[in-house]
């Protein structure tokens, strides 16, 4: 297959894939670059995968999929049974009869200052 243009994998996705490799391998170490190189190489192999399907995916799009059995169009409609009228409750009745509505009071005016408050906050400020 040709070759596809794919992403190049980063340098810290191979460094984290190879110390990833190394951890598996039980932390051997002075092979670095041995662990570096197939970190790589694991990591191009598999965006070129990646690639493959999806180049795969997008030439047979639309995907084939399965006819849906048709559905018939000729049903036979009926008109659904008028309901019955339900008896109204007498308690429910006379609750909505005695709903009132309340007046909305007016907000309280804030606390007035009194000479003892403004006196008591003059006498906290001189300390």
């Amino acid at each position: 297959m040709n070759q596809l243009n794919t992403a190049q994998p980063t340098h810290d996705e191979i460094a984290l894939h190879a110390f990833l490799i190394w951890e598996k391998d039980g932390r051997q170490p002075g092979r670095e670059q041995t662990y570096w190189l197939q970190a790589e190489a694991q990591l191009r192999q598999t965006r070129q995968q990646q690639a493959e399907s999806a180049a795969k995916a997008a030439r047979t799009w639309p995907p084939q999929t399965a006819a849906a059995p048709k559905l018939s169009t000729a049903r036979a409609i009926t008109p659904a049974a008028p309901k019955a009228a339900a008896p109204k409750s007498t308690k429910l009745a006379a609750a909505s009869r005695e709903v009132s509505v309340k007046p909305v009071s007016a907000a309280k005016p804030a606390a007035r200052k009194t000479n003892s408050t403004v006196a008591a906050r003059k006498a906290l400020a001189r300390n």
